[in-house]
């Protein structure tokens, strides 16, 4: 076996089993082009990774508020300087149950399921712009 020039030693310029002159790069098959503007769907082991981490998360942080405000009303009811805190607290409750029904309504609306969107939409308006900019300054 001899060497080609150009190529690693010990081989000799074609791949095993395929036809073409040695030392010569084989024409490959033209890949599909990927639009980089697309966004690459998750898979299914991710999306259930994410539910189940989002749940469980929920979850602490509600069980966590709830022991909270379970705490401040045994603390209210059994003494007199807690009393103080129950304007502050009532406020705090309301804002964040308005943040809740926009959150609820904004993802029954469906402004949630594809939040990706927005960002390549921009981009391609974006390169849109730009190629009648270049065509309009020639």
């Amino acid at each position: 076996m001899t060497d080609t020039p150009g190529t690693t030693p010990g081989t000799t310029g074609t791949t095993p089993g395929t036809t073409g002159t040695p030392g010569t790069p084989e024409k490959s098959s033209p890949t599909p082009e990927v639009d980089p503007l697309t966004p690459v769907p998750l898979s299914l082991g991710t999306r259930w990774f994410l539910w189940i981490f989002s749940v469980i998360m929920l979850l602490t942080a509600g069980l966590a508020f709830i022991f909270k405000l379970i705490e401040f009303f045994s603390a209210f009811l059994s003494d007199e300087s807690v009393r103080f805190g129950v304007v502050p607290l009532l406020t705090y409750l309301i804002v964040a149950a308005g943040y809740g029904c926009l959150f609820a309504w904004s993802y029954l609306r469906g402004h949630y399921k594809d939040v990706e969107a927005a960002k390549y939409r921009m981009l391609q308006m974006q390169d849109e712009i730009d190629a009648m900019e270049g065509s309009t300054s020639s």
